[in-house]
């Protein structure tokens, strides 16, 4: 129910739900001022959201700054949160990566460099996906064929989301690695959230942000005149991190 609500939510804070209101508004409304006013508003909105520029300066004050490989130190765990494949794809001889690949690609390239000596990779079904391979299963195959010995990763497969996550790998990390050194792989924009998810199970950790959506800030023509509907998925995928940070403050989550 909370992972419904919290969708529902989500899609009452997006651009997109907004300017398509605004539209319907302006043609069901009478008043000849609210009309206009409610046509206006909508297309000044969908300018300033699909503005790649804004965009990436808005996202880029909230990703941290990405983690030179030569300033990692040593971690006896890495801890990866699924989320970056497709289940659903066929055929299932193969890995299908969403965006944020990063997040397992980085660690695959931390663990080759010798910063990590375990992995631990969190993810399950998820929500409607029954019949689909294990998230977390998915990971671990490429890590595998990628040449990390099936030995030094362990799959957290019950985890639906970031609460989860934290929650299935705190209990993982208290029974088989307690005090040891923890360095949390999540996408950028993820990081903050799920943080303060393992801190609240008493799992202090490093953090390793991976996956960024933002981009070196260019005034070029494109950026700043053409219209980009990755702008407004920016800020969708701004505005739901926001929704979870405020629900999972509510629920006591973090």
């Amino acid at each position: 129910m909370f992972f419904i609500l919290s969708k529902i939510l989500a899609l009452f804070v997006m651009p997109l739900t907004w300017v398509i209101g605004f539209l319907v508004y302006s043609r069901l409304t009478k008043n000849p001022k609210r009309k206009k006013l409610f046509f206006i508003l909508p297309l000044v909105m969908l300018a300033f959201f699909s503005n790649q520029y804004i965009s990436n300066r808005a996202l880029l004050l909230w990703e941290p700054e990405p983690t030179p490989m030569n300033e990692v130190g040593v971690y006896d765990v890495g801890i990866v949160f699924s989320g970056v494949t497709k289940g659903s794809k066929s055929p299932k001889d193969r890995v299908y990566f969403d965006y944020g690949a990063d997040r397992i690609t980085h660690t695959l390239q931390l663990y080759k460099e010798g910063k990590l000596k375990h992995i631990i990779v969190s993810g399950g079904l998820g929500f409607q996906q029954v019949g689909m391979s294990i998230a977390a299963e998915r990971l671990k195959s490429f890590l595998v064929m990628a040449g990390v010995p099936d030995s030094v990763i362990t799959v957290e497969p019950n985890a639906v989301n970031t609460y989860e996550n934290a929650v299935e790998s705190a209990k993982i990390l208290k029974r088989d690695f307690p005090n040891q050194k923890y360095l949390l792989i999540t996408s950028a924009f993820h990081m903050k959230r799920s943080a303060l998810c393992l801190a609240k199970q008493g799992i202090e950790c490093d953090e390793f942000p991976a996956g960024y959506y933002t981009d070196r800030p260019s005034l070029n023509f494109d950026d700043v005149f053409i219209p980009k509907a990755e702008a407004i998925k920016r800020w969708e995928t701004l505005f739901k991190e926001w929704v979870g940070l405020a629900t999972y403050k509510v629920m006591g989550y973090i």
